[in-house]
C-alpha cells in the first residue's frame, strides 16, 4: 500500500529510494513516462520509489496569474497509487518554503528524509528558491550527495509536446477527446448536486446541477458535451451543458449533467463527470419546443459515441 506523508517532518525512509519531484498537475503521458522511469529504476535495484509533490499549486501561493488545475491532490495521489507508486510526499507549499535553497531542499528532503539514490526529472525541471536549480545543479548536487540524475525529454504525442499548459488550452476551447490523448485518461471533474430552478425537468431532460468541489478546477469550454457520470459508484451516460442558458436569458455559469435511464433524486449526491466528445457550442434558441427538440438529437448523438 503505498504510503502518504503530508509534511517534511513525517517522512519515514524505509531504505534507498528513487525520486521524482514535481507538481504533475494532469498526470499526463509526460509525467506517466518519469513516473514509469521512477518505478523501473527502483525495481531494477529494489529500491523504493517516491514522488514528491505540492499542495496548492506553487503558482497559487507565489501569485503568478490565475491557476486553474487539472488534477486535485486527491486525484492525483489515487493515479499515483494505481500507478503502484511505494511513497508520496505532499508538501505543504508556502512562501516560506519557495525560499528553500535548491540545495536545502534537496538535502533536507530528498537525502535527509528520502535517502535518495538516483532521480528522475522532466526535460524543463526546475527547483529552489526562483527555480534557481536545473539538471546541471542537480548534477552537481547528486555528485556531491551520492545520487545519480536521469533526464526524460519532452514527449511529443502527433507531433506535438504534450504539456500541461496545451492540455488547459485544449479544455478551453471544449477539446475533450484530444486533451484525454494526452493524459492517457478522460477528463473529469466533481463535485455536488445543489437544486436548480427546474426547468430542465420541467421539458422532460431533468438535470443535476452541480458545484464543483474545487473552485480552482479547469472547467471545459461553454456548449454541450457527451458525458459519463458516476454516482454511487455507478456509471451512467450522459451530457453536459456548460454555460449561461442564453434561451433562458441567464448570465452566470452553470454546470447542467442530465444522465441517461436515472430517475432517482440527486440532491446533495456527489458526482464525478468524465467528458468524452465536444457535441456543439451553446446556442440561443428561439423557445422551449426548439429546445426540446435540439436536447433530443444531442442524446441521439450521445448514444453513438
Amino acid at each position: 500500500m503505498m504510503q502518504i506523508f503530508r509534511a517534511i517532518a513525517d517522512i519515514r525512509s524505509v531504505g534507498a529510494s528513487v525520486v521524482t519531484v514535481g507538481t504533475f498537475d494532469g498526470v499526463h503521458l509526460g509525467h506517466q513516462a518519469i513516473i514509469q522511469q521512477v518505478k523501473d529504476f527502483a525495481a531494477n535495484h529494489s529500491r523504493q520509489s517516491a514522488i514528491v509533490t505540492f499542495d496548492p499549486h506553487p503558482r497559487k501561493v507565489l501569485g503568478k496569474g490565475p491557476v486553474t488545475i487539472l488534477t486535485t491532490t486527491a486525484e492525483k495521489l489515487d493515479i499515483f497509487a494505481d500507478a503502484g507508486i511505494d511513497q508520496v510526499v505532499v508538501i505543504p507549499f508556502s512562501r516560506e518554503f519557495a525560499a528553500l535553497s535548491s540545495e536545502a531542499f534537496v538535502t533536507s528532503v530528498l537525502v535527509d528524509k528520502l535517502t535518495v539514490r538516483e532521480m528522475v526529472v522532466g526535460y524543463d525541471h526546475h527547483f529552489g528558491r526562483n527555480r534557481e536549480g536545473g539538471f546541471e545543479a542537480l548534477q552537481q548536487l547528486g555528485r556531491r550527495h551520492g545520487f545519480t540524475v536521469h533526464q526524460v525529454p519532452q514527449l511529443v504525442n502527433g507531433g506535438e509536446a504534450v504539456s500541461s499548459t496545451y492540455i488547459r488550452q485544449l479544455l478551453e476551447t471544449g477539446d475533450v477527446a484530444k486533451a484525454a490523448r494526452f493524459m492517457g485518461r478522460r477528463y473529469c471533474i466533481e463535485g455536488i448536486v445543489k437544486p436548480g430552478d427546474g426547468r430542465g425537468k420541467q421539458i422532460g431532460f431533468p438535470t443535476a446541477n452541480l458545484e464543483l468541489s474545487e473552485a480552482d478546477k479547469q472547467v471545459p469550454g461553454r456548449g454541450v458535451y457527451a458525458v459519463d457520470v458516476e454516482v454511487d459508484q455507478q456509471s451512467y451516460g450522459g451530457m453536459m451543458n456548460i454555460g449561461i442558458r442564453p434561451t433562458f436569458d441567464f448570465d452566470y455559469l452553470t454546470l447542467e449533467a442530465h444522465l441517461f435511464n436515472f430517475n432517482d433524486s440527486l440532491y446533495e449526491k456527489k458526482l464525478k463527470v468524465r467528458f468524452k466528445k465536444f457535441l456543439r457550442p451553446e446556442k440561443k434558441f428561439s423557445g422551449i419546443e426548439e429546445l426540446r427538440a435540439q436536447l433530443k438529437k444531442d442524446k441521439q448523438m450521445c448514444e453513438f459515441i
